[in-house]
């Protein structure tokens, strides 16, 4: 959570913002300041002193041995007690999050060399969600229909899968590592979009977010950025789609033998401001929650306003779609994940970042979502839509299926977590990519 803090932005930060916060800044903070200035401090007898701590040992081992039946339980507990005692937990936390950052400026550990069993071009999109809960996707069964463009595209949902955590700076970390979420907090090998890149992938990263890990790719844009660079023209420049500006005009240049990886960093459903995720047309379910205060807004509002986001979700990932079947003669893969859910009001508990080992399922079951090109899947030898097994999926598969979605292996490719592996990929000689 410190990590959070440190790790915030103007932009994120604002999206919390309340008149109300300053009457608490000023009737919690500046006024008992102010009280606590006229105090005059007086001296104390020594007597009097020794007198209260007398009297406070007294109380103090009184309630101890009240307490003595629950000694065992707080002893076993005494970790996660000792990590929320304030100011302690902020502290102690403070610093831990400086050394791990660090530690993680340190030199990544280079992966083992990478092999091709395709030497074909290939463009792979990754989307990565934010705050995208399965449980609103129609596609996972939810009663409205917040996906009816990608209902008619032919994806593939991959079932049960969820997250690694239920922030989104680990969630980015666990997606592009080989270890998923074995890998340290503090890192320590370098990411994929690093490790395809240093191996001749062309990798482009567009982010309408932050929280992403230290990397060497192509290309990274940050959505102001990309702002700079249309001059204001972009359309619909305050939302996602701002990430595909002029990205039709690039991936045309994969028609050359080309492997090129787009990871597009959605803003996507993060709150406390749903409605400002969307453009205005895509207000289908109403009314809607127009406050930061969240318990405010009845539970209707919020859904309706939180559900508008995932139908523009579903609009900008069709688009893509259609952007990569614009790719005459080209094999083309769009994998979709969100970062963590979302709570919506459930047992009291709004946005996200509950501890894991007691986060609700919400905030942990994410959609997971797989579209090919029909080139791709012939190339592959694999039906269109996959055909999916009766089994849990997670963040782990991320690394390794976009590795094999390019035709890549090495010794930390994992062929079990590769959704797009088949019998004919061992079958085909190795040779080595170059630059």
């Amino acid at each position: 959570m410190m990590g959070n803090v440190f790790n915030t932005n103007l932009s994120e930060a604002s999206g919390f913002s309340h008149p109300k916060l300053l009457l608490y800044l000023v009737f919690f903070g500046i006024v008992p300041a102010f009280i606590l200035r006229t105090i005059k401090v007086t001296h104390t007898p020594r007597s009097k002193r020794l007198l209260f701590l007398v009297a406070t040992l007294l109380l103090g081992s009184t309630w101890i041995y009240a307490n003595a039946q629950s000694w065992l339980w707080i002893d076993k507990n005494a970790k996660q007690f000792g990590g929320l005692i304030l100011p302690w937990s902020y502290i102690v936390n403070s610093a831990r999050y400086y050394d791990q950052t660090t530690s993680s400026r340190q030199e990544q550990r280079l992966l083992p060399d990478i092999r091709f069993t395709d030497t074909k071009s290939v463009v792979v999109v990754l989307v990565i969600g934010e705050s995208a809960r399965a449980q609103d996707f129609s596609l996972y069964g939810y009663q409205r229909e917040t996906n009816p463009r990608l209902k008619k595209a032919g994806v593939t949902v991959m079932p049960n899968a969820t997250s690694c955590s239920t922030y989104t700076t680990r969630s980015l970390q666990c997606m592009l590592s080989h270890l998923g979420d074995a890998t340290p907090i503090r890192g320590g090998y370098e990411p994929l979009t690093s490790y395809l890149y240093r191996h001749g992938v062309e990798v482009m990263w567009r982010s309408n977010n932050f929280g992403e890990p230290r990397m060497k790719v192509s290309s990274f844009q940050k959505a102001d950025d990309i702002r700079k660079e249309c001059q204001g023209n972009c359309y619909r420049e305050d939302y996602d789609e701002l990430l595909l500006y002029k990205l039709n005009e690039h991936l045309r240049s994969a028609q050359g033998g080309k492997k090129i990886l787009v990871v597009l960093h959605q803003s996507g459903s993060h709150g406390p401001q749903y409605f400002k995720k969307y453009p205005p047309e895509f207000e289908t379910f109403k009314p809607v929650c127009r406050t930061v205060e969240q318990k405010k807004c009845s539970s209707a509002e919020l859904i309706n306003t939180y559900d508008n986001t995932i139908l523009y979700t579903d609009f900008l990932l069709d688009k893509v779609i259609a952007l990569l079947k614009s790719l005459d003669n080209t094999a083309s893969v769009m994998m979709y994940m969100s970062d963590h859910g979302e709570s919506l009001g459930e047992n009291g508990l709004y946005l996200h970042g509950i501890p894991y080992s007691i986060a609700p399922a919400v905030q942990k079951n994410i959609p997971f979502l797989i579209w090919m090109s029909d080139k791709f899947a012939e190339r592959r030898n694999l039906v269109n839509p996959l055909p999916v097994k009766n089994q849990e999926y997670s963040q782990n598969y991320i690394f390794h299926s976009v590795m094999g979605a390019f035709g890549l292996v090495s010794d930390v490719y994992e062929k079990d977590k590769d959704i797009f592996h088949s019998a004919a990929v061992d079958q085909v000689s190795l040779h080595p990519l170059k630059r």
